[in-house]
């Protein structure tokens, strides 16, 4: 079975990505071919992670700039890899670029997977809706709303975004180490992890987190992520005069050590499809505070809770600081069943993902 799988999305330490590689890592590929297009020069470690199980990594750099370029180059690779799949994931009908080329060159299994609740470009977005909906055969979604969103009343598949539970389980000796090496002993530390762009909100996060330092000084906000509006925040974090308390871990190979460190979660976006990282700090055994904007399919235990953006900068403070910390050794086996429980357990994922494949193609 031959399969390229197309990210629409910049394919580096990211959410969907990391998702993409985690069934990617876990996936049988005794009897199968899996190749890659990314619309971005694709870090070292990913790369050879590829390239070590034969898979090859076409880089099209002109998706933006030069989409007709893009297309043709694309369908060339199809047509050249005679591939029975091609798996191309986005979050708007820009996808029909991707499903139309491979329709184009007769690919049996068009699959088009939605990866957002909303995008940026709606316009496009509007006026690609009829060549995309006649373009793929099988819709997939990470949840039930990013599903509704891109495939409307059409049937479509939801492939949960599964982790790693062993990898992000709660370990208190890393916990420690990562205290100290970031001299986090006697904190309270609030966590982020993702892109610094529009739709993660770290604006109004540094304004809570200001908000919260004016209740408790003893906090400290631990941003992981890199993104084009990172100096932004820089900037904004230095108006406040909070140097000295948010710190700008950046881009980070570490992240399941790194939320071991962390006592508190907060994620408000305003938007997300079913975040990859909200799994994961429920896996981690951390509180998590959300925005309603934020899929409820994400609550999978009792750690999550949901709060309106619209409450304000200064509700949210308050909210975080009633969160009590609790012994994440004595909940860490319940949680890793319940997580297993709602089938978000990437190895046995993987197994399904495969499974489905082999159906399709069949």
């Amino acid at each position: 079975m031959r399969v390229l799988i197309i990210m629409t999305t910049t394919m580096e330490i990211s959410g969907i990505t990391m998702s993409v590689m985690n069934y990617y890592r876990y996936m049988d590929k005794n009897d199968m071919s899996i190749d890659f297009i990314a619309p971005n020069v694709v870090p070292k470690r990913i790369r050879d992670e590829i390239e070590l199980n034969n898979g090859k990594i076409f880089e099209l750099l002109m998706r933006r700039r030069n989409p007709i370029k893009y297309f043709n180059t694309m369908r060339k690779i199809i047509s050249e890899g005679k591939y029975d799949i091609v798996h191309a994931h986005g979050n708007s009908c820009t996808l029909a670029l991707e499903m139309l080329a491979a329709r184009l060159e007769a690919v049996k299994v068009r699959i088009a997977h939605s990866r957002n609740t909303t995008c940026v470009h709606r316009l496009i977005h509007k006026l690609l809706r009829p060549i995309f909906d006649t373009s793929y055969t099988d819709g997939f979604a990470c949840g039930v709303e990013a599903g509704k969103w891109l495939f409307r009343r059409n049937k479509f598949t939801v492939i949960k975004n599964g982790n790693d539970i062993d990898k992000f389980a709660f370990n208190q000796k890393t916990r420690q180490e990562y205290r100290e090496k970031y001299k986090l002993n006697g904190k309270k530390v609030i966590g982020h992890v993702g892109y610094f762009n529009y739709q993660k909100n770290h604006e109004f996060l540094i304004e809570v987190f200001n908000d919260l330092v004016k209740i408790n000084p003893e906090y400290v906000l631990l941003l992981v992520g890199d993104g084009s509006l990172k100096e932004d925040i820089k900037s904004k974090v230095k108006k406040l005069g909070l140097e000295n308390q948010v710190i700008f871990i950046g881009k980070s190979l570490e992240v399941e050590r790194l939320v071991q460190a962390m006592d508190i979660m907060v994620l408000p976006s305003r938007y997300e499809g079913l975040p990859n990282v909200v799994v994961e700090w429920q896996i981690a055994c951390l509180p998590c505070l959300v925005s309603d904007k934020v899929t409820k399919e994400v609550k999978l235990t009792d750690l999550v809770e949901f709060m309106p953006l619209e409450a304000g900068s200064k509700e949210w403070a308050n909210k975080i600081n009633k969160i009590k910390l609790i012994d994440r050794n004595l909940i860490k086996d319940s949680i890793v069943k319940q997580i297993t429980r709602a089938g978000y357990n990437v190895k046995e994922n993987a197994k399904e993902l495969k499974k489905l494949y082999i159906e399709l193609t069949n």
